[in-house]
């Protein structure tokens, strides 16, 4: 399952005791759960929370406004006024890229303001499929420092386009805020221009790990030698939620899915249903209004 928003490692910090980092017969399982509360996150924020590199197309509606979905990165913009049969790029002098039309806001952009001072164009195409758009699509709070840097480089020689095992210096050396392993299964890694997901074939004696290559629009590709590995990050109150969630979920299905269990120790009935509170008040600011 792609795109995780909690890795299993997470979800067994989160687990109570018997669910320790030493053991996996559980990170399947685990891994499933996380996948399918991650596409749950999306449905209820109306976006994603992972980049994806595409090209999308939109219809003007002849203002200098466009609403457009969550966007990381811009590589290119271009405008049609046949239908999409030919295109003319525009410069980045030509547009400004704003969160919602607020110009100083580090998430991603979701409008494009077209600039008064340029020549090139005044309002977009009323035109089916009028604007092109490629980059890197996705919602971040920080969007220019969303990958962070892992600590850690390639050390095959080179890492093959097609490699599936990642050898590293210290897979399991604390990440920059010394919480968990720099890199775990689960986690979405970007070398070069690739993004590589790791799989839960992790040797912490051999420092290697296993990847699933060239995904969410990227290509596989050979990378040489102390290459560096990012990692990518998600919002952390959206992290908690996909861990709330997922253990809420992974406890109830121990009582056979059953909605309430009984603690008689200390006379009290939990009743497990539906969403978290918790985990609904951590989305709260990240669902996305829609846009006209």
């Amino acid at each position: 399952m792609p795109n995780l928003y909690a890795t299993p490692a997470e979800l067994k910090a989160a687990l109570p005791d018997g669910f320790r980092s030493t053991t996996t017969k559980y990170d399947p399982l685990l891994n499933r759960l996380a996948g399918g509360v991650s596409r749950w996150i999306d449905r209820e924020c109306k976006r994603v929370f992972y980049p994806s590199l595409a090209t999308r197309y939109y219809n003007g509606d002849g203002s200098p406004e466009l609403w457009i979905d969550d966007l990381l990165s811009i590589t290119s913009i271009s405008y049609s006024f046949d239908y999409g049969a030919t295109y003319t790029a525009l410069t980045t002098a030509d547009y400004i890229a704003t969160v919602g039309g607020d110009y100083n806001r580090p998430e991603s952009t979701t409008k494009l303001i077209l600039n008064r001072n340029s020549t090139a164009l005044s309002t977009w195409p009323r035109s089916q499929r009028g604007v092109r758009i490629v980059g890197t699509w996705g919602y971040s709070d920080d969007a220019v420092n969303a990958f962070e840097d892992t600590g850690d480089t390639v050390e095959d020689n080179p890492l093959t386009a097609a490699a599936t095992l990642l050898t590293v210096n210290d897979i399991d050396a604390l990440d920059p805020y010394g919480a968990y392993s720099r890199i775990q299964a689960g986690h979405l890694l970007r070398i070069e221009s690739e993004y590589i997901e790791t799989a839960l074939t992790v040797n912490v004696a051999a420092n290697t790990v296993g990847l699933v290559r060239g995904r969410n629009g990227t290509a596989a590709a050979a990378h040489a030698q102390n290459t560096v590995i990012y990692v990518w990050r998600i919002p952390e109150p959206v992290k908690d939620a996909a861990v709330i969630q997922a253990v809420r979920q992974m406890e109830r299905g121990f009582q056979g899915f059953g909605d309430a269990r009984a603690q008689p120790e200390i006379s009290q009935i939990f009743f497990f249903k539906q969403i978290d509170p918790e985990a609904a008040s951590k989305l709260s600011t990240y669902r996305r209004v829609e846009f006209p």
